[in-house]
């Protein structure tokens, strides 16, 4: 596959299989085109944006970590399914805290936060040293493209550049981000790029 190969044209199939063969740029298309689908399945269920975008990266994450021994037919399909267990067992668990203790409670709590907050920062890390090795040029588009959301239009309107160039650059970077950070990249795509 060339290297400059707009991944947002592949079909589902073709980037389910990239990703079985550890595409990382493969996977982030799929989170891309069925990330805002997925939320409003999990809203209409579960009406509280940071639960429901918790639940997604869940099922992100479960979907890279088992790649290869999914066997998905249709990927729309298997998310929609997941995002919406993920989504009522959700439901089912919080009705279940109620039987918790309110001291048990925080201390579970508080555990987790601070277990959270040391990887966040130990993948913030990893990635802003990666960053910081890239080519300016291409280090300014992944950054405008990732960490401030803009689309290839916007960001080639503000750099006065053309849109096949920042996808070019885009490519360029995710490539020798993945192989700089290794499975950390994913892990910051979902931690941060989509929160």
């Amino acid at each position: 596959m060339k290297g400059n190969t707009d991944f947002s044209e592949l079909s589902d199939d073709a980037l389910i299989g990239l990703m079985k063969s550890h595409n990382q740029v493969a996977f982030v298309c799929i989170y891309d085109r069925y990330w805002s689908e997925m939320y409003a399945c999990a809203f209409h269920i579960f009406p509280h944006r940071e639960t429901c975008e918790d639940l997604i990266h869940d099922v992100f994450l479960y979907l890279w970590t088992s790649r290869e021994r999914l066997e998905i037919k249709s990927l729309r399909d298997y998310l929609y399914i997941a995002i919406k267990n993920k989504s009522l067992n959700k439901i089912r668990s919080q009705k279940q805290l109620v039987e918790i203790t309110e001291e048990k409670h925080e201390h579970i709590v508080s555990d987790a936060a601070s277990d959270g907050q040391l990887l966040l920062r130990e993948i913030d890390g990893v990635f802003e040293n990666g960053i910081l090795s890239l080519p300016e040029k291409c280090r300014e588009i992944l950054i405008l493209s990732r960490k401030e959301h803009l689309s290839n239009k916007e960001i080639a309107s503000r750099l006065n550049i053309s849109p096949k160039t920042v996808e070019n650059q885009i490519n360029i970077g995710l490539r020798k981000m993945r192989l700089l950070m290794g499975d950390f990249l994913i892990f910051y795509f979902i931690l941060f790029f989509f929160g």
